[in-house]
């Protein structure tokens, strides 16, 4: 979301996260899990080793969803885990050979603003992300938000800010090339991935940056950003949004145009933010998938900023997808949030939509205060380890965790090589 939001936060309110990166080594939230109803029985069953690498067999029809398998997780550390549940083995094992793929974080904002440097580990107290924990946490690609205040408008300094953010974003990957590189296609992605790189891709999280031009949004294309959230927290010239009075009934003439625009130009239409009308007509104008970068299911959770059950089955027949946010206040239920509540999302999700329609948008950086459990990046193989004991097949964990965002992706592409 903001870096004032990130200034904001006080030791209390930041318990849940200083919490989640205590408990790296903990052999915590092993209880409670639920199988999913339609789960295949030998998903459960931990029955492979982990090891330094297990690299990725091409004759699988998953292989397109793997990297090179490297471990990285302390040797001390994975045999404490398997003790505790002989499970962590195959989860371990799944989790380093996936390619996991978070579809939004908004890390640019703090090197922009605070001078946040994602080269050296951070503490989770000072952000959720960088490159360090990027590679422990198994993340190998990333969609980096550039993101627009809406008090900014549709002008210039609109634009000039997600110019500036861009080129700060592009500055750091250069600086870690060795580690890290921009990528603009699944790709680039899958390629960095098998090398040992971090991926690093561009989403526009305010469609007002846009000024209702065509010519701009190719422009941002041609800089590498590859989704546009229509709207933030306000609705504006051409779009609603979920937080806001309602202008167009959704979209205008002219967001409908926007929207085919993004289909001309690879660029994936974001839905997260937007009203539930803006929702439901950019799928009726779109001829690619759309996402919902960080976005999670309003039945567990009523909030506008979440999705109802007839919006994912929508988005099931769009082959689009979903990817879950984390932040609390978008997750929480009966109790105080932590690691399960993300998983009950996920799980709802898939449930409803479809496994291949479930990805992970997990909004790092933007948000004050993350699940118990859930802090920060190196927190991420625990949802492996969740969704394996509720029951979740290696090849649906490898399309919840990257393999449907590298899908959804490709669409995009392949919709921009035939114009409507």
């Amino acid at each position: 979301m903001t870096a004032p939001l990130r200034r904001a936060l006080t030791a209390p309110s930041f318990a849940a996260v200083l919490l989640g990166g205590a408990l790296l080594g903990s052999l915590l939230l092993e209880a409670g899990c639920r199988r999913a109803p339609d789960a295949h029985p030998s998903a459960a069953a931990g029955n492979a080793a982990p090891g330094p690498t297990a690299p990725a067999d091409t004759a699988r029809p998953e292989a397109a969803m793997l990297d090179s398998g490297t471990v990285v997780l302390p040797d001390s550390q994975q045999r404490a885990l398997v003790k505790n549940d002989s499970l962590w083995q195959k989860a371990l094992r799944v989790h380093y050979r996936a390619i996991v793929f978070d579809g939004h974080a908004d890390t640019p904002t703090l090197m922009a603003e605070e001078g946040y440097d994602i080269g050296p580990r951070h503490a989770p107290a000072e952000a959720h992300l960088d490159l360090p924990r990027m590679k422990t946490g198994g993340l190998d690609a990333v969609f980096f938000s550039i993101y627009v205040p809406s008090y900014l408008g549709e002008g210039r300094r609109a634009g000039a800010r997600a110019r500036r953010l861009i080129r700060v974003t592009k500055r750091q990957l250069r600086q870690y090339a060795g580690r890290a590189a921009f990528a603009t296609s699944a790709g680039e992605v899958r390629r960095l991935a098998r090398n040992g790189k971090r991926a690093v891709l561009l989403g526009l999280e305010g469609g007002h940056a846009l000024a209702a031009s065509e010519d701009t949004l190719r422009a941002f294309a041609q800089r590498g950003i590859r989704y546009v959230t229509l709207t933030h927290i306000r609705s504006h010239s051409w779009a609603d949004a979920a937080t806001d009075t309602l202008r167009h009934g959704g979209l205008s003439e002219k967001g409908e145009a926007l929207v085919r625009a993004m289909n001309d130009a690879g660029v994936l239409a974001d839905l997260s933010h937007v009203s539930d009308s803006t929702f439901y007509d950019a799928l009726r104008v779109s001829r690619a998938p759309v996402i919902l970068s960080h976005s999670s299911a309003r039945a567990l959770t009523p909030n506008a900023r979440n999705v109802t059950d007839d919006m994912l089955r929508a988005l099931s027949e769009n082959d689009g997808l979903v990817m879950i946010n984390f932040y609390d206040r978008y997750v929480q239920q009966d109790t105080t949030p932590a690691l399960e509540d993300v998983l009950d999302h996920i799980d709802h999700a898939a449930q409803v939509a479809g496994v291949e329609h479930v990805g992970l948008g997990s909004d790092f950086d933007g948000v004050p205060r993350l699940p118990a459990g859930l802090g920060d990046a190196t927190r991420l193989p625990w949802l492996t380890h969740g969704l394996l004991k509720r029951g979740y097949t290696e090849e649906d964990v490898y399309k919840i965790l990257g393999g449907n965002a590298l899908r959804v992706l490709e669409a995009a592409e392949e919709a921009a090589t035939k114009p409507g």
